[in-house]
């Protein structure tokens, strides 16, 4: 039998907070302390009995309060848990805002070349990992950045943004009909037989392997986004084109009879056709050029690649875009998550004035 845990005078105290325990978090509290008092249980043993993982197992133990008779202190959060700190909050916020002034003006940071400047303020050595969690401690995460053209013009796009509630009351006004008002951003992207290789789960030791190809066969992907309610519109075209852009308005047009659709796009060549014709119910807003990051659908083909096209290898062009159907029709069912990635402030702001 294991030996007895030591500290059995708090044993009395513990009993009466296993029987006035009223959550399952208060009762495996309790019997952290009590099992291995009252029944000799070991650390392992006490763990495995209560559910939980030595570890957690453990820190109920050293968390709990000597037997004074008084109710526990309120747990300490995970930002004051931090017995052996290289610095307090405070000077590691103050470190931060030196050394990293750089991305408040819209620079790029990469962490480990900051790791000497920080060690040097903090006048001892640091471990990467200590550093990243730093960055997490005070409201910093890694993300991919927004893409943005060497040739934009910012000012033109805040000027855009800012002027869109009064051009959509205009294109409103010149429509024939009244109708209920539906902004749509408009969007193609290509899908080919290049396959796109990522990271992905295995379990130890092994590694992963996925068919590779580099087969330059192409198929298009139109699509429109209503960001109000997250409606996705989508159709597959060979190609990008005047004559393909014609066919994807039309059926937008015949989708939505009884609204009339303002519809944003880029200044593509084939977007701007002298010889497309628009339904009644549909106009055109273009876009400054080089705004990418202004069209939300670019959001939605970044979503459909990462969820559905990573690590895949289609054996013929029939094949992609059946897969490619799928994961259109898929996205077309979800309207709450294109409307969460995809519903900016701007936008509404503009739709709701």
């Amino acid at each position: 039998m294991a030996r007895k845990a030591s500290g059995s005078e708090q044993l009395e105290v513990a009993m009466e907070r296993l029987k006035k325990a009223k959550t399952a978090a208060e009762l495996r509290a309790a019997q952290a302390i009590v099992l291995p008092l009252a029944l000799g249980l070991s650390l392992e043993q006490t763990a495995l009995a209560i559910g939980r993982s030595v570890g957690v197992t453990c820190r109920m133990r050293t968390r709990y309060e000597p037997a004074t008779g008084e109710e526990n202190k309120a747990t300490r959060s995970k930002r004051e848990l931090r017995n052996r700190a290289k610095a307090s909050l405070e000077q590691e916020a103050r470190i931060l805002d030196e050394v990293l002034s750089e991305a408040a003006t819209g620079g790029v940071v990469i962490v480990p070349p900051l790791k000497p400047a920080v060690e040097a303020r903090l006048g001892k050595p640091l471990a990467l990992s200590t550093l990243y969690q730093m960055l997490a401690r005070h409201g910093w995460r890694k993300l991919a950045p927004d893409k943005n053209h060497p040739q934009t013009d910012p000012a033109a796009r805040e000027a855009w943004k800012k002027k869109l509630p009064e051009r959509l009351t205009e294109e409103m006004a010149a429509f024939t009909v009244p109708r209920p008002l539906r902004l749509m951003f408009q969007d193609e992207a290509r899908f080919g037989r290049i396959s796109d290789v990522r990271h992905c789960w295995d379990k130890k030791p092994h590694r992963p392997m996925v068919r590779a190809m580099l087969t330059q066969q192409y198929t298009y992907a139109y699509g429109a986004i209503s960001p109000l309610d997250g409606r996705f519109d989508s159709q597959i075209l060979p190609w990008v084109n005047g004559d393909c852009m014609q066919l994807f308005v039309d059926e937008i047009a015949a989708r939505y009879p009884h609204e009339n659709i303002v519809m944003v796009m880029d200044g593509a060549g084939w977007h701007k056709s002298h010889t497309m014709k628009l339904a009644e119910n549909m106009r055109i807003l273009f876009l400054p050029p080089y705004s990418p990051e202004l069209n939300p659908q670019e959001h939605v083909w970044d979503e459909l690649r990462e969820e559905f096209f990573h690590n895949r290898a289609f054996d013929s062009l029939d094949a992609l875009e059946t897969h490619l159907e799928s994961a259109l029709k898929s996205l077309e069912s979800r309207q709450e998550t294109i409307r969460s990635i995809n519903g900016w402030d701007w936008i509404i702001n503009a739709v709701s004035k």
